[in-house]
């Protein structure tokens, strides 16, 4: 999970300029982290990921999003976007 935010954050300072705030919701069936940011561009997010060649040095973040959380999206909301990953708690209340 920590990877997952450290990644989204790198990439609303990055691509945004800054991340606006992060959020972290715990549930008893998992975890919801957002990271929202001023840029409403959610194009800018891509949904559908293409993976990196190997010379690339960016490009494999998204990946680890895609492949750490049990599920992510990008949304509009009033100052922006955020981006939403969502990480379930396996079988015996672990994340």
């Amino acid at each position: 999970m920590v990877l997952v935010v450290d990644e989204l954050v790198g990439n609303a300072v990055t691509h945004a300029g800054e991340a606006v705030d992060v959020s972290l919701d715990l549930y008893p069936w998992g975890t919801v982290v957002q990271v929202r940011d001023r840029d409403g561009d959610t194009a800018a997010v891509p949904r559908k990921l293409a993976p990196a060649d190997d010379e690339d040095v960016n490009g494999r973040g998204l990946f680890l999003v895609n492949e750490l959380a049990s599920a992510w999206r990008v949304q509009s909301d009033e100052a922006g976007k955020r981006v939403v990953a969502v990480f379930l708690c396996r079988a015996g209340g672990t994340h």
